[in-house]
């Protein structure tokens, strides 16, 4: 508290208020191109057969919605890291741990999930950006684009016309009757899967965390349910995709092994602390002299710390131990010897 009462920060408190706004800014910038992505670019402009079948299913709603979605990438993530944060330090008797920043006392527990938020954060970044780039670019039409779009040609004949039966449209305008300005801008941005891209890197991210950070004994099973959980959730994710006529199955495939890709990296690259599993010692033991734990009486010094002889010579141990020099080794020959 003197810190800040003092208005003077400590070197620490300067490295970490660096370290804050260099992240800041690097979430801003990533943060950029997707905000320009939704509400600046059009996507590509596709054309298309009308007699083309992979785009003329139905229109159904969506299984897994937005506010789902965010439940399962942000939600479950966030309080599955949460509790497990507490219940390690809890176990190892570290609740009550602080930590000094910016002159105030912070729960250690707070600041290592704020940490692995941090990197979960800009991973998610990465794979929401990845995604946003591969559906503005492609710009790929989704199975019911034929069923919202209801696309008219500028003759005034649609898709319905015995002459447009295998014609490749470019010139189109969007009817869209029955549907909003929404559904049919989102008609065109198929390629790749954004729920399954950001469902697959939170939920393997949050598989890979636990597998790391769950040292509980009592059951070698548990961590694995709930990691098969996770995975199937992100899996049933995907797959809803297909069945509500959102994503063809090569969309959901290119977004889970992105979002699968990203993940890994976020681990391996970003966190670097998933390495070997973690696990507190309740007691230190104490460090005890080998010699006296084994019983061992050393009669003489090591060799390497008596005196060479006249001629360059090493005493020997026995010669040494007896007060006697009768035989001794050269340098080499005491190498050889050892």
């Amino acid at each position: 508290m003197s810190a800040m009462k003092d208005n003077r920060l400590t070197t620490a408190d300067r490295r970490f208020l660096r370290s804050l706004l260099t992240d800041l800014i690097i979430f801003i910038v990533l943060s950029i191109p997707i905000l320009i992505c939704e509400f600046v670019l059009e996507p590509f402009r596709r054309g298309f057969f009308c007699d083309d079948e992979s785009i003329r299913y139905p229109f159904r709603p969506n299984t897994i919605t937005t506010v789902l979605l965010a439940v399962i990438v942000v939600a479950v993530p966030a309080s599955i890291m949460l509790l497990v944060e507490l219940t390690l330090f809890y176990r190892c008797d570290r609740i009550r741990e602080t930590v000094l920043l910016l002159g105030y006392k912070v729960p250690a527990w707070l600041v290592e999930f704020a940490q692995h938020a941090l990197y979960f954060t800009f991973g998610g970044l990465l794979t929401l950006e990845a995604t946003e780039i591969g559906k503005f670019t492609i710009g790929r039409l989704r199975p019911h684009f034929i069923s919202v779009c209801q696309p008219q040609l500028s003759d005034g004949s649609n898709c319905e016309s015995p002459q447009n039966l295998h014609r490749y449209i470019e010139n189109y305008v969007c009817v869209g009757s029955g549907y909003t300005s929404e559904d049919v801008w989102q008609a065109r941005l198929s390629f790749p899967s954004g729920h399954s891209s950001l469902s697959f890197f939170a939920l393997t991210y949050v598989a890979i965390y636990l597998q790391y950070k769950i040292t509980w004994r009592g059951s070698k099973l548990t961590r694995h349910f709930l990691q098969f959980t996770l995975v199937m959730l992100a899996w049933f994710t995907a797959l809803s995709r297909i069945m509500d006529n959102w994503h063809h199955w090569s969309d959901v495939l290119c977004g889970g092994l992105l979002g699968l890709a990203m993940a890994l990296i976020t681990a391996r690259y970003i966190t670097k602390e998933f390495k070997t599993p973690q696990a507190c010692l309740r007691v230190e033991l104490p460090r005890q002299d080998t010699c006296t734990t084994l019983n061992e009486i050393v009669p003489t010094p090591p060799p390497y710390t008596l005196g060479h002889g006249v001629d360059g010579s090493m005493p020997s141990l026995q010669g040494a131990s007896n007060g006697s020099n009768t035989q001794s080794y050269s340098n080499e020959q005491y190498c050889s010897k050892v």
